[in-house]
């Protein structure tokens, strides 16, 4: 029986791209640059905050805001469907949360308006002016959503038998570990539909699966 379900966001609840690209896009940086970084880390050349500090070092001749970030996501709201389908979650008695390796500004408002019981994702530092400071504290890594994943289960006092997963790409398979059910949701990628038990296109039957 499954006690928690665990939601990746972007992709998966709300259908946007990244929210780290969203802020490429917002502050006009060129993709080439963004992808020279992200290559990096996939290799294992640098650590993902060494790769968050030098994403959000392609922002900062902008001198970005909090309040900047925070317009480059105005109007980023889940779907109805997926409001209905956290809603039947909840009314069947199963926590919900978000473990995503995006922005927490974004990650905080959707799980405001979804009602889920916390977010997990990487925060953006600013001095007290709410200017960034180029630094940021990394809370979610993508090939470690796991540790995420444990420690919601151990505030839950769930096991993870218990635990249910859903995401749309390979980095959501790091979610997987020893949970009871490992859901793929409009998946992006081959690897993520073979770890998965089961794959669907919609958020709706994703949640009809995990109540059982």
């Amino acid at each position: 029986m499954i006690k928690v379900a665990v939601f990746d966001l972007d992709g998966t609840l709300i259908e946007y791209e990244s929210s780290w690209q969203t802020l490429h896009s917002y502050f006009g940086v060129e993709h080439c640059d963004a992808q020279s970084n992200l290559e990096a880390y996939t290799r294992g050349d640098i650590t993902y905050t060494e790769w968050m500090e030098k994403d959000i070092a392609l922002w900062l001749p902008k001198r970005p805001t909090l309040d900047d970030v925070r317009r480059a996501f105005s109007g980023r709201r889940a779907p109805a469907e997926t409001v209905d389908a956290i809603s039947s979650l909840h009314e069947s008695g199963i926590s919900t949360y978000i473990v995503s390796s995006g922005i927490d500004v974004l990650a905080q408002s959707v799980g405001a308006q979804l009602g889920v019981c916390r977010t997990y994702a990487n925060e953006l530092l600013a001095d007290r002016s709410g200017v960034l400071t180029g630094k940021g504290t990394c809370v979610v890594e993508p090939f470690k959503k796991y540790l995420n994943v444990a420690d919601i289960a151990r505030r839950e006092k769930a096991d993870l038998s218990e635990v249910a997963c859903a995401g749309d790409t390979k980095y959501d398979i790091s979610m997987f570990h020893g949970v009871g059910a490992k859901v793929a949701v409009n998946a992006k990628h081959r690897e993520l539909v073979d770890a998965a038990d089961v794959s669907f296109d919609s958020i709706t039957d994703a949640a009809s699966y995990i109540i059982g």
